[in-house]
């Protein structure tokens, strides 16, 4: 299953193309709440989250998608807040336990492996900006179990059509 966390407005997101089958789009509009560090997402739950709101299954939903595909603006390297507050609340991705994998410690995964990661940042960007955003996103492709990370920059959303999927 294909997922999209995105920050898009209307227009962007139906520029895009997406298609609907086997597609999870998942709007990242700021309706909800901020991971809290509870940890219960670990120790508890299994993966999902205590609060009840649209993140609630958001770590199961990222541990099922291959690929998950990340549009996001280009905000000093990172994400966009709204884009960067979902991915917080992914946490329950891993296991409260560790690892050495790469000559550094990482938590062991909560699910099987999974084969892409593509981050499409639109915006102006620097250079160095530019670097910060790729080694984010394969950090992250590192952290939530992909085997590749694809990092894209678009000048506008309107260039993104037919080069996210």
């Amino acid at each position: 299953m294909r997922t999209v966390i995105h920050d898009l407005n209307a227009e962007g997101l139906a520029a895009l193309g997406l298609p609907e089958e086997d597609t999870v789009i998942f709007h990242a509009d700021g309706r909800y709440a901020p991971c809290r560090g509870c940890f219960q997402c670990w120790l508890k739950n299994a993966g999902f989250c205590v609060m009840k709101d649209s993140l609630r299954h958001m770590g199961a939903l990222i541990g099922q998608s291959d690929p998950l595909i990340i549009v996001s603006r280009c905000c000093y390297g990172g994400y966009s807040s709204k884009v960067k507050a979902v991915l917080d609340r992914a946490i329950g991705t891993s296991l409260p336990f560790f690892t050495w994998r790469g000559g550094q410690t990482h938590h062991i995964g909560r699910y099987p492996q999974r084969r892409l990661l593509r981050v499409c940042f639109y915006g102006d960007c620097t250079a160095l900006e530019r670097q910060i955003a790729k080694e984010l996103a394969e950090r992250n492709r590192l952290n939530l179990g992909y085997e590749k990370a694809e990092v894209r920059f678009f000048q506008n959303p309107a260039q993104l059509g037919g080069h996210i999927v």
